[in-house]
């Protein structure tokens, strides 16, 4: 136990030491982490979530095929051996502002509905995200809806 809390507070101090490039990787991962959790929320990761989730990160973060490739293999990595959301969502917090936050609710709505399904655990956990990076429940439901209309 004192070594898991030595080693959170230890990548907590690195992260404030790093460079603002370090960062920026550390917030597209937590960002395409969490697109991943949703994928799988529903126990059923479609090709079109994949897909999606691609093309999301590509146009969000700009990103070249082989530094998109790159991300989405440590993603599925963190996702895999994460315990919790609480990695990703301290990291958003920290460094992303309110709208920032709103965007990462968006694009997770956009891949709950890209297999043209909302499953309801996909949406519980979609609503714990935007509850644990402190996004109002206004923009949550404006985030769905436009999410929503753009899937339609």
């Amino acid at each position: 136990m004192i070594k898991k809390i030595k080693s959170f507070f230890e990548s907590h101090l690195a992260v404030e030491k790093s460079s603002p490039e370090d960062k920026q990787t550390r917030l597209q991962l937590a960002t395409a982490a969490l697109l991943f959790e949703i994928s799988k929320a529903d126990f059923d990761i479609s090709e079109q979530e994949q897909a999606q989730i691609k093309t999301l990160l590509a146009d969000q973060f700009s990103l070249s095929g082989s530094q998109l490739d790159e991300l989405v293999a440590l993603a599925q990595s963190e996702v895999r051996q994460s315990t919790s959301l609480y990695d990703f969502t301290t990291l958003i917090n920290d460094e992303y502002s309110l709208d920032d936050k709103k965007q990462i609710i968006y694009l997770l709505w956009r891949v709950a509905y890209a297999d043209n399904v909302l499953d309801k655990y996909e949406e519980a956990m979609i609503r714990k995200v935007a509850e644990l990076i402190y996004v109002p429940h206004p923009d949550f439901i404006q985030m769905k809806l436009s999410a929503k209309e753009e899937s339609a």
